[in-house]
């Protein structure tokens, strides 16, 4: 077969594994159901911050000008003719407290505390202007005399805010991320483990290479899961944009892109591993048996974030891990999100990442093609070597 034809084959498995991909209930379910649990989160959050937002609402009893004054700035102040009026508005709930003459404070169950503070911040303020007023300073002069002063202030990490929103964005998609490949892989076993229980896989040799079939499942997989990663990046990050979650959206999409470019090979490297462990078992109940240790692998990826909450970017483990592939298209991205990182790691850390998925695809066509035409069980590594030798 020349290449035109092995592109040609490779193309026509992928387009199969992309349809059956789209048409499953399951992909979708998924990505509708992350999605909205998502959003939901981000709307749950703006409107609570919203409703603790709202300034309380004060009443102030007889000519109390000064205490008014000082009230304004921290709550909304309502004035009131006299005591009854006021204590008709605080049992109806039209203020949370009333202030009247003489210091008392009237509320309907109890004073909360900052509502409280900011009450008797306001009485000082308005006994210094009566003394101030009682020796004979000016209004111009009591209002620089009561003005705050100016504060100076000097930030030593100011873009501290966008490198935590950044290193949230990664770690939720990290996340996220794991957990779509986890259940990806799972079905990928499966459906390999499927056509060989069936016998189908029999016919599709009969057509195609071995290696046509796994390079095929790898592209269509991966294309099918890139657009299902694409659609809830879209809508997560629209979401939290729009409930206004994020201070720098900007920085929070870019860690988003570097995320993505880096799960890519990620993906491929583990969806690899998944079809050829599926390709080592004849029944379907034995498929949890053979994936046990690529969920491991899988599981150690997550040690690339926890590395990075526990230590910073800076943590020598971290940048051990963000090299390793396998691990480092989840550690890398963190690190990047969290600070500079040296060029040559990232290049480094990308041709490892490419160097061992072409190793990985090379001796995983041999296992995989060992593998597929051998039944009775689990078949071992070293058989399916073998029996890919004749």
């Amino acid at each position: 077969m020349n290449r035109r034809t092995d592109l040609e084959l490779i193309r026509i498995v992928a387009s199969r594994e992309v349809t059956r991909q789209l048409r499953s209930k399951a992909f979708w379910a998924s990505v509708i159901v992350t999605t909205a649990m998502m959003c939901l989160s981000f709307a749950l959050t703006g409107v609570l911050e919203g409703d603790g937002g709202d300034a309380p609402e004060v009443g102030v009893v007889g000519a109390r000008t000064p205490v008014a004054a000082a009230l304004r700035p921290e709550t909304a102040v309502k004035e009131y003719g006299d005591a009854g009026a006021a204590r008709r508005a605080v049992r109806d709930g039209t203020v949370d407290a009333a202030v009247l003459p003489g210091g008392e404070v009237l509320v309907l169950r109890n004073l909360p505390a900052d509502l409280g503070r900011t009450i008797r911040q306001a009485e000082q303020t308005a006994g210094q202007v009566e003394r101030l007023k009682e020796l004979g300073a000016g209004p111009d002069e009591t209002a620089r005399a009561l003005a705050p002063p100016v504060l100076r202030v000097s930030a030593l990490d100011a873009d501290a805010g966008e490198v935590q929103e950044r290193t949230m964005t990664a770690g939720l998609g990290v996340f996220l991320l794991f957990i779509l490949m986890l259940i990806s892989g799972l079905g990928i076993a499966q459906g390999v483990a499927e056509e060989k229980s069936s016998r189908i896989v029999e016919v599709l040799l009969a057509k195609v290479r071995a290696w046509h079939l796994l390079a095929g499942k790898i592209v269509g997989l991966g294309a099918a899961a890139l657009a299902q990663i694409l659609l809830m990046m879209t809508a997560v990050l629209s979401a939290a944009i729009g409930f206004g979650a994020l201070d720098a959206p900007l920085g929070a999409i870019g860690t988003a892109a570097n995320l993505l470019l880096w799960f890519v090979p990620g993906y491929v490297l583990f969806v690899t591993l998944y079809a050829v462990a599926g390709a080592l078992v004849s029944r379907q109940e034995d498929v949890n048996h053979v994936i046990g240790p690529v969920n491991m692998l899988q599981m150690l990826s997550l040690a690339g974030p926890a590395l990075a909450v526990r230590g910073g970017p800076d943590d020598p483990a971290l940048t051990v891990v963000s090299m390793v592939p396998g691990l480092s298209w989840a550690a890398m991205p963190m690190r990047m999100a969290a600070g500079p990182v040296p060029w040559w790691q990232i290049g480094a850390a990308c041709a490892l990442m490419l160097l061992a998925i072409a190793v990985l695809v090379r001796v995983g066509a041999r296992v995989y093609r060992g593998g597929l035409l051998r039944y009775g069980g689990i078949v071992k590594v070293g058989d399916a070597l073998r029996g890919a030798a004749h």
